[in-house]
């Protein structure tokens, strides 16, 4: 993968309780870590929202039929597991 440097300023006791950790990983690879987690939780957020969003936007019959697929599924996992 290309890397690409970039320059960031961070609290310096943040920096100091960082190298104060006994790991195998340079600042670079702390800081790359970090970025990628947060990108991966916003892509859960996103996606919790737009759920959430396709849910509360649901007709009255919408409901019901999702409701009726949900009872469907829980009586088939449930026979599947018994």
């Amino acid at each position: 993968m290309a890397k690409t440097k970039i320059s960031v300023t961070v609290d310096s006791k943040l920096i100091e309780e960082i190298d104060k950790l006994d790991v195998d990983a340079s600042r670079s690879e702390i800081v790359e870590t970090a970025l990628a987690r947060w990108l991966s939780n916003r892509r859960r957020q996103t996606l919790e929202s737009e759920i959430e969003r396709y849910y509360r936007e649901l007709t009255r019959g919408e409901q019901g039929e999702d409701a009726e697929w949900a009872a469907t599924s829980a009586g088939s996992l449930k026979e599947t597991w018994e």
